[in-house]
């Protein structure tokens, strides 16, 4: 996944260490990937208001 984001330019590697023998890799968002994520969120956002108007309709909340 990880991959997947940074070849679509929506993270890069910040860095990488050694901890206890193994290695970790950390990343950050692009400015791209901030816009995107932001995106996601609104239209995350828009389906739960949705959702949550028909169970209120039906009174299941």
């Amino acid at each position: 996944m990880l991959d997947r984001l940074v070849v679509e330019g929506l993270a890069e590697r910040e860095r990488e260490e050694v901890h206890q023998g193994r290695l970790r890799r950390y990343y950050r968002l692009t400015d791209d990937g901030v816009r995107a994520l932001s995106a996601e969120v609104a239209r995350l956002s828009a389906n739960v208001r949705a959702a949550s108007s028909v169970l209120r309709a039906r009174g299941a909340l």
